[in-house]
């Protein structure tokens, strides 16, 4: 991994630690000496060139012997359009990496819920990074961009439930084609101590939190693990975050690993639109997270412990807009300013082959306030990772169980004759099974059983199925 990747993960993990999950993070790459250019004191590795006159030695000129290696077949690529004739590595050697992809989706309600119903979506997504090392020899330097395209029809919302069945359908609208450029950041690294992995990350700019997650056993925005939000990150800390954002972002890191992180968030919505005549109009979210490693039975561990609070003035009925939030209220409720979440979550791998290549399992709980969150209480546990089966090392599967219960402010003022009676506690249960035909080619079967909060709706079974092309 480049020094100007690492910047990247930075700044976003740091993100997504500090706002919209806190509680669902893994562990970033190692930033150890590896990762810095040779300015930072680094060894620089032997080039093959003879100490004498600067000549080749024997190891450049055999190298230089031998034919280009041809490119592979079509089936054995690590993307559908290849290489473009070198231009992609050419271009990734320059500090400029270029990464897109195409989902697919079919899924519906086959039984329950409040109607059956099916739906095909898709998202499209393009990102540029930027190593300003490579391209301007500005060392620590790193940017990121990143678009993405929603389109066909609405997200499946006849399921009763608070939480969407599929995250990548809401992201950046619910319905239609929807464009957005929804990334824009720069990261600035900061080296305390390289011999032992100490460094400091700044970052700042626009941000889709749900695309920073970078887990082993879950996360994945919809694309490529779960698909329902609730299985990726507790609803409980959408009311002071937003999923994609403007803010800026701090992370110590020590022994390669993320220590802690503190970021400061806009928290209005800016999905399909900058939110830079307005940054900040309506409060701040502070939002700080720290990460502990650990080993149990010789297995890699981590903790994380976070929160957040906002000064923006809610009400639990207040529109979410990665949510469904039933209402109005029959009665007047005051909005109020210091909305706040606590969360945790832990992983530990089961099987560990290697650095992110095993299986384990996952747990998260959080709380946040009855009187500005819709989602007061959460917790899930599950299973997920990568290679279950010995002959499908890459293939991925996940099983989750989620537990999601409401704010009694909210259930105290809603009129219960639309909705069949008080709102009752959401059970989630999904699981996955994600095979890799190719590295660029992924087909997915996916099967939720949901309990919903209304209590007139019945327990609906959401089947569906994916395709992602890794362009």
């Amino acid at each position: 991994m480049t020094r100007g990747t690492n910047a990247r993960w930075i700044a976003t993990r740091a993100v997504w630690r500090l706002s919209i999950a806190l509680a669902v993070l893994g562990p970033l790459p190692a930033y150890g000496q590896e990762s810095l250019p040779p300015s930072a004191g680094a060894p620089v590795a032997s080039t093959g060139a003879s100490a004498a006159g600067n000549r080749p030695g024997r190891a450049a000129q055999a190298a230089a012997a031998q034919p280009p290696a041809a490119a592979p077949d079509i089936l054995h690529r690590d993307v559908l359009t290849g290489d473009w004739n070198g231009a992609r590595t050419t271009w990734k050697n320059k500090g400029v990496d270029l990464a897109s992809s195409l989902t697919q989706f079919y899924q519906g309600v086959s039984s329950g819920g409040t109607g059956t119903s099916s739906e095909y979506n898709g998202t499209a997504q393009a990102r540029v990074d930027f190593d300003f090392g490579k391209l301007a020899g500005w060392n620590y330097w790193s940017a990121q961009i990143k678009a993405e395209v929603r389109f066909g029809g609405p997200l499946v919302t006849s399921t009763g439930t608070i939480s969407p069945v599929n995250t990548a359908a809401i992201i950046p609208g619910s319905d239609g084609t929807v464009f957005a450029v929804t990334a824009v950041n720069v990261t600035r690294l900061f080296p305390v101590n390289p011999k032992e992995g100490k460094l400091v990350g700044l970052s700042f700019g626009r941000y889709n939190l749900v695309d920073a997650l970078d887990e082993d056993f879950f996360a994945g925005g919809g694309t490529e693990r779960f698909l329902n939000l609730a299985q990726i990150g507790p609803l409980t800390v959408l009311r002071q975050v937003p999923l994609i954002t403007n803010a800026v972002n701090l992370a110590y890191v020590r022994g390669g690993e993320p220590f802690f992180t503190f970021s400061l968030l806009d928290p209005n919505d800016h999905s399909t639109d900058p939110g830079l005549s307005d940054l900040f109009a309506d409060g701040v979210t502070f939002a700080p997270a720290l990460d502990l490693s650990a080993k149990y039975f010789g297995k890699t561990a981590k903790h994380t412990f976070g929160g957040a609070i906002t000064t923006k003035a809610y009400t639990p009925f207040d529109a979410i807009h990665q949510a469904i939030i039933p209402g109005p209220p029959i009665n007047p409720v005051e909005p109020q300013r210091g909305s706040w979440s606590v969360n945790y979550t832990f992983r530990q791998y089961v099987v560990e082959r290697a650095a992110r290549d095993g299986w384990g399992f996952f747990g998260q709980l959080s709380f946040a306030d009855q009187a500005t969150s819709p989602v007061t209480t959460f917790f899930d546990v599950g299973l997920g990772g990568n290679g279950l089966i010995a002959s499908r090392p890459r293939d991925e599967f996940g099983l989750s169980y989620g537990y999601t219960d409401m704010s009694d402010v909210l259930k105290d003022n809603l009129d219960l004759v639309p909705i069949g009676g008080r709102l009752q506690v959401e059970h989630q249960l999904e699981m996955f099974y994600n095979v890799h035909l190719t590295a660029w080619f992924q087909l997915t079967g996916d099967l939720q059983i949901l309990r919903p909060n209304r209590p007139a709706a019945e327990t609906a079974i959401v089947p569906a199925v994916r395709l992602r092309l890794v362009l």
